[in-house]
């Protein structure tokens, strides 16, 4: 099943995906339908960890993700 997020994100401009979730976090995960419950939201680590467990996100999906970060300059 193809995830809203991602879908979104090869439509349009990945800088304007970013600046809308640097800016609201919670409300960018709402809006693009993705599920992940309030006590993973500190720890980053236990949310994409949730995410896969519930088939919200796969690896491949990760790693496409962490590859952009990386290129834009963030650590992860």
């Amino acid at each position: 099943m193809a995830n809203p997020l991602f879908n979104q994100l090869n439509q349009s401009s990945m800088m304007q995906q970013f600046q809308a979730f640097k800016q609201n976090p919670m409300q960018f995960l709402l809006n693009n339908k993705i599920n992940i419950p309030e006590q993973f939201m500190n720890d980053p680590k236990a949310a994409v960890q949730y995410l896969m467990n519930n088939g919200q996100m796969s690896q491949a999906q990760f790693d496409s993700i962490s590859k952009l970060a990386q290129q834009i300059g963030l650590k992860i």
